[in-house]
């Protein structure tokens, strides 16, 4: 992945519409708009669907995920670190569902510094030294068809419960080499 620079100067009279990250692993959304006088950051970065992302004070708690096509255009603060993906060593949805994994979060967590357990962040030099488990490409693209499939089913709710515990199976699975 290579860490984007912030590309949106603010100017004070002009509205930004913001994206989040949830924690938990439940990704990237569509946040407010704001006034460019009504917060101090002179910067943003401004996201592309499949780009990465992560608040680095939440990292930690599995708040890291792709960005969705409904992000598209949107921007983060430089409180967010934004990647973009190198598709020819791996797929950005490898990617969003290793970082969904609940299992991960505590490794995450490892490469995040601070001294109270709350206002730990995660640096983006920490994060691209994490030692990411990269499956084959026939692996990866099994993974990717898997995430598509259930990402589209996701909005049945009564798909997607049943869906809940599926993505971890999948993932040790997967990074084991089982797949």
């Amino acid at each position: 992945m290579q860490l984007l620079s912030p590309d949106v100067q603010v100017q004070p009279t002009e509205t930004y519409h913001f994206a989040g990250v949830y924690s938990f692993g439940r990704g990237v959304f569509v946040g407010q708009s704001k006034l460019g006088s009504d917060f101090a950051y002179p910067k943003l970065t401004r996201l592309e669907a499949g780009n990465f992302t992560y608040p680095k004070l939440m990292a930690w708690e599995g708040a890291l995920g792709l960005v969705p096509p409904e992000c598209d255009g949107l921007v983060v603060s430089t409180e967010f670190p934004v990647f973009r993906v190198n598709e020819n060593a791996v797929l950005p949805e490898v990617l969003d569902a290793h970082f969904k994994n609940p299992a991960v979060w505590p490794l995450i967590a490892g490469e995040s510094t601070g001294t109270n357990v709350r206002r730990r962040r995660l640096n983006p030099s920490d994060f691209l030294a994490y030692p990411f488990p990269l499956p084959t490409r026939q692996t990866q693209d099994k993974i990717a068809a898997t995430w598509r499939a259930a990402s589209a089913l996701d909005a049945d709710e009564t798909v997607a419960s049943e869906l809940d515990a599926l993505p971890a199976s999948i993932l040790a699975r997967a990074f084991a080499g089982a797949l």
